[in-house]
């Protein structure tokens, strides 16, 4: 099977390899032939033997294969511990991924492994759906997991967060947190350029005023014409969610006091801490 991937004449894209009896060894070889095919998609190992070293020599393959397009990794019912959920967090966090759907069901993973998949999946803007189990986390890993969709301790962390996951979850345990999900959903119907409302969406739903703009004084007045620009763009938010014009006229005109009355004061607190 490598041996056929390597063929130039190889065009498979979708293999089923669940219940094989696919051990560490048998992945290695497997992941020989991935770093020469392109044209693989789909990829089910789910119900085998694959441990940490087996998954390792897979994202090794599929890193490595030149214009990598897998979108859908299935591999359910294994058994790799933390230090696979680590390997597998280098594949998410990787410029050529082009996952969609990842499943690690059945895997019974810690706080510690959702910590390392959700820190992975912060830059990442391709997968959509994460399918495991949630048995072995706590409220904190759930919790690490809403906050990867959107973290609302500052502005930049919002703009930072996950905008393009619309699933997380098995069965019964999907992380439901509809707001966030609907707009990451309905940000996939938009063209890139104005997939940036989505982010902006959620600014505006945790930070209605940008009251934590300190980082920006630096810029004085020369920073209100692109406050004023940021929320011209904005408006296209209205259709996410219900406000009135006046509401968000409101939000504009309070983010400029707030901005214009924080200059003076800053300039004031370096005056006063030089004396």
């Amino acid at each position: 099977l490598s041996g056929f991937f390597q063929s130039k004449s190889c065009r498979l894209e979708s293999l089923n390899l669940a219940s094989m009896g696919v051990d560490d060894e048998r992945t290695i070889v497997l992941a020989t032939g991935l770093t020469t095919h392109k044209s693989l998609k789909h990829l089910n190992l789910s119900q085998n033997d694959i441990g940490d070293e087996g998954i390792a020599a897979l994202v090794s393959g599929i890193t490595a294969a030149a214009n990598t397009s897998l979108e859908t990794l299935n591999l359910s019912r294994n058994a790799f511990t933390i230090a696979g959920v680590r390997s597998l967090s280098t594949l998410i966090q990787s410029e050529r991924s082009t996952l969609k759907d990842l499943s690690i069901n059945d895997m019974r993973i810690d706080d510690d492994g959702i910590s390392i998949l959700a820190d992975a999946l912060t830059n990442n803007t391709s997968l959509e759906s994460l399918f495991l189990n949630l048995d072995g986390s706590t409220s904190a890993g759930k919790k690490t997991l809403l906050r990867l969709l959107c973290d609302t301790s500052s502005i930049n962390n919002t703009y930072l967060s996950n905008h393009t996951l619309q699933t997380i979850g098995w069965s019964d345990q999907f992380i439901d947190e509809g707001k966030y999900f609907s707009l990451n959903r309905q940000g996939k119907q938009l063209n890139p350029i104005n997939r940036r409302l989505i982010p902006m969406c959620k600014i505006l739903i945790h930070h209605p005023d940008l009251a934590d703009m300190k980082p920006f004084y630096k810029w004085k007045l020369k920073f209100i014409p692109v406050i004023a620009d940021w929320f011209r763009s904005a408006r296209g938010c209205k259709g996410f969610f219900e406000e009135s014009i006046e509401t968000f006229q409101r939000r504009q005109l309070s983010a400029m006091y707030r901005f214009i009355r924080g200059v003076p004061l800053l300039v004031a607190d370096g005056y006063w801490s030089n004396s």
